[in-house]
């Protein structure tokens, strides 16, 4: 089939979720078309894995010729359809002045897209987040291009429900990553409560990770983030545990992948509380150094919280790569976060923002490694049974077709 997928940014180091997905998708047959509504990010690192998707990026200025003509000839042909869809996103964002004023702005962009999907003769077009990738496709939609789905995860949706109840019911078909997401929205948008919302997992191909079968013999005590520095990841409470838990963990070693807004205040901090012979902050890595990071770990950390604006995870990616590497996992019990790491059994849950919860999670595992490879073994099995990129991704596609 040929699939247009529209995306927020392109290409975007933290999203290996959804180029798992595309790739994946083009190896089941799929062709596709990938459309980004901001500008390229040519800072951004492409991790090699996801290379393929280069070739798929058509871009459209967001108000360059082809956009402006789109939205030239929609007004010509269906104004009052086009006017009404603009005054129904005005009106439903009105509190969110921000929101409104981007979503009015990329309709040019959006009608551009559905042109060019529908002229290539697109079966379906995609939205990966319930915000702006969704705007553009029911606006494309409304203005007769293709039949939509949206994939729901977490800030498109907790954020702000405005506009959600025509955006998710004019779609074919809504997926969210999630128990608690599909929960949420039929608690809290209109007319969800009667709809049939897909819960797909966010995935991994388990048949190329090979499980680590042992822990790190040898000190240091690995401890492994990897993941943005932002708000919402709640790493200056693993900064905390680490004081808290102090010298009971012996010759320890913390590391830190990735980049974000709170980089330079998490580093001053790890500095204020004396970490910084021991926390090391990598940046962002190719896949491949995290995939190796992973498998020297002696336990990956994701201490997630909500964050402002209601800003939380649906579950971490990341939590989900360290139990297909069969690596001990400890979180926090937010959002969807439970469907993969059962407390106990898959891994261990503290509450968010608890530092000393976190820290006792910490010595449990350091103390016990058996016990915590135990829990790694059970996590690895539940990925392979929920969290399976192929099983995954043939299930959407048969969705997408209809």
């Amino acid at each position: 089939m040929k699939l247009a997928v529209i995306v927020t940014e392109y290409p975007k180091s933290t999203e290996t979720f959804i180029y798992r997905d595309l790739v994946k998708f083009a190896e089941l047959g799929a062709e596709i078309r990938l459309y980004h509504l901001t500008a390229f990010r040519h800072g951004q690192t492409l991790h090699a894995f996801a290379e393929p998707t280069r070739g798929w990026v058509r871009p459209i200025a967001l108000l360059g010729g082809p956009a402006l003509a789109a939205f030239a000839r929609a007004a010509l042909r269906h104004p009052l359809v086009l006017g009404r869809t603009l005054l129904q996103i005005a009106w439903a964002y009105r509190a969110h002045p921000k929101i409104a004023l981007k979503s009015l702005a990329l309709a040019p962009k959006a009608l551009a897209i559905a042109a060019d999907a529908k002229d290539w003769d697109a079966a379906h077009v995609h939205a990966e987040f319930a915000g702006h990738p969704a705007t553009a496709a029911w606006i494309g939609h409304r203005l007769g291009g293709p039949a939509y789905s949206v994939s729901c995860r977490a800030h498109d949706i907790f954020r702000t429900q405005q506009l959600l109840d025509a955006k998710l019911g004019e779609a074919a078909m809504v997926r969210t990553v999630s128990d608690f997401g599909r929960a949420f929205l039929k608690d809290k948008v209109a007319g969800m409560a009667a709809r049939d919302i897909q819960v797909i997992h966010s995935s991994v191909d388990v048949t190329r990770i090979t499980p680590v079968d042992t822990l790190p013999s040898t000190a240091p005590f690995r401890i492994l983030y990897v993941g943005a520095l932002e708000p919402k990841k709640g790493v200056q409470h693993l900064l905390d545990a680490l004081v808290e838990a102090g010298s009971a963990l012996g010759d320890w070693c913390c590391e830190l992948i990735g980049h974000g807004p709170s980089a330079d205040a998490l580093r001053a901090k790890a500095g204020a509380l004396g970490l910084s012979g021991r926390v090391r902050f990598l940046g962002m890595q190719p896949f491949e150094a995290v995939a190796a990071a992973y498998g020297q770990a002696s336990v990956c950390v994701a201490p997630s919280v909500i964050g402002p604006n209601g800003r939380q995870e649906g579950i971490p990616n990341v939590m989900i790569e360290a139990l297909a590497y069969q690596r001990p996992a400890i979180t926090t019990a937010i959002s969807g976060i439970p469907e993969l790491i059962r407390d106990g059994d898959t891994g261990l849950l503290v509450p968010p923002g608890d530092a000393h919860a976190l820290a006792e999670a910490l010595l449990r595992v350091q103390r016990d490694p058996q016990a915590a490879l135990e829990m790694a073994r059970r996590g690895r099995a539940h990925v392979e049974a929920e969290f399976d990129l192929a099983v995954n991704a043939a299930r959407q596609l048969a969705l997408f077709a209809g």
